[in-house]
């Protein structure tokens, strides 16, 4: 997967599978961070470490190749965190992470397509975890009204989101 940014309208792009898609700032960020970790990791890697003598560190500032005192550390693996006794839960798939939120982008375009009547009963229903028939008390309407209408909203977000791939 490659990326591009364009710097004069800060427009967010991700190639994926060959396809540039265009993303938020915050998609684009969140795909590049662990890569730009990683990156800034590798350089530190490769600094000099020089002690003071009195137990205390830092990096040097000058041409590490030419030091005597080059940092010998390993690189840092899942399995080794593992070996020394910590735990590892759930790492993040960033292409699934990042899939996910396009998906979200879509349906939040897609709900603002929507009525206020629409947008109303989905937010009650999906954001609020309000029930049919509650809904269906406070608006004045019965519980199989709700569940028609419900049911054809859902489908007009389906269409309007398979229109805009």
């Amino acid at each position: 997967m490659q990326n591009t940014v364009n710097q004069e309208t800060k427009q967010y792009y991700l190639t994926i599978d060959g396809q540039e898609v265009k993303v938020s700032e915050e998609v684009y960020r969140a795909y590049k961070r662990p890569i730009w970790a990683e990156h800034k990791r590798k350089e530190r890697e490769k600094r000099c470490i020089i002690s003071d003598g009195k137990g205390r560190t830092k990096r040097c500032t000058e041409d590490c190749s030419k030091c005597d005192k080059q940092r010998t550390g390993s690189a840092l693996s899942l399995e080794r965190f593992k070996e020394e006794g910590f735990e590892i839960t759930d790492p993040v798939d960033i292409a699934e992470f990042v899939a996910d939120k396009l998906l979200l982008e879509e349906l939040y375009a897609a709900l603002k397509e929507l009525d206020p009547e629409e947008r109303s009963l989905i937010d009650a229903l999906f954001f609020k975890s309000r029930t049919e028939r509650d809904y269906a008390t406070d608006i004045g309407l019965k519980h199989q009204s709700v569940n028609k209408s419900k049911k054809k909203i859902l489908e007009k977000l389906r269409v309007l989101m398979e229109t805009k791939k």
